[in-house]
């Protein structure tokens, strides 16, 4: 691996040079999970009932459920959200028990490694990672988000809601749609500017300069981090193995 470093938005940040991962951002306030260690198990605890010490939890909805835990031996370390075909609404989340903590205000970036390891099968069904408030059934309803998603075109999508303007457009390279595969890819949310936030995919920004604003503020600019798998009803299925998430803010 070979590192070098460059400033983003005044930060010292520091990145794996041939995929541009994050490796360090000298920021006051960063985040950095990488899912390895004794604390984490495969026993993510369930929404309204976090463990001290441990920042995530899982929604799940569903009566066959779908799940959110950890990969066994996986290299690195990687939570998988999986929906089952079992034809009902389901959702497998997972978040920060809505513990708002990441103002979009005040230059946030968030960045995961993750892989869409079975894209959405069906109408309805969709993916999303990124920053978004308090959950809530269904992505879409959620108040305010940042967020990258995906649906069953398998089309990378950037999706905004800042209680102003609601956004979802194709996420663009060199002209051409960014369609998802299976593997391991770095996406990066970079609202260091929120009257342009830039949505990158392997280093590689994927959405035109000020086509995306967050002008949220107040309470309604605080995110927390937002890994999501869901389907309104159906037999439809999707899985997202994340690897790693890291966050940065001033305070």
């Amino acid at each position: 691996m070979t590192t070098r470093s460059l400033y983003r938005a005044g930060v010292q940040t520091f990145l794996e040079h041939a995929t541009g991962e994050t490796v360090l951002a000298m920021a006051p306030l960063f985040f950095q999970e990488d899912f390895i260690g004794a604390g984490n198990s495969a026993s993510i605890p369930a929404s309204g009932a976090p463990v001290a010490g441990y920042p995530w939890v899982k929604k799940i909805v569903g009566a066959a459920p779908p799940t959110v835990g950890l990969i066994a031996n996986a290299s690195g370390g990687q939570v998988s959200l999986a929906l089952t075909a079992a034809s009902e609404k389901q959702d497998a989340t997972l978040y920060w028990n809505d513990n708002l903590a990441l103002d979009a205000t005040k230059k946030s970036l968030i960045e995961a490694r993750a892989a869409l390891a079975i894209p959405p099968s069906a109408a309805g069904v969709q993916m999303v990672m990124g920053l978004a408030a308090a959950w809530i059934d269904g992505p879409d309803n959620n108040s305010f988000y940042v967020e990258f998603g995906c649906t069953a075109s398998g089309a990378l999508l950037i999706r905004s809601k800042d209680g102003i303007t609601t956004n979802s457009i194709a996420a663009t390279l060199a002209g051409a749609a960014v369609v998802l595969d299976t593997a391991m890819h770095v996406f990066r949310i970079d609202i260091s500017d929120p009257a342009d936030v830039g949505f990158h995919s392997d280093g590689n920004r994927v959405n035109a300069s000020g086509s995306i604003k967050f002008l949220a503020t107040g309470v309604n600019a605080i995110l927390q981090p937002y890994f999501s798998v869901y389907k309104p009803s159906g037999v439809g299925v999707a899985t997202l193995n994340v690897d790693k998430v890291d966050a940065w803010a001033s305070r």
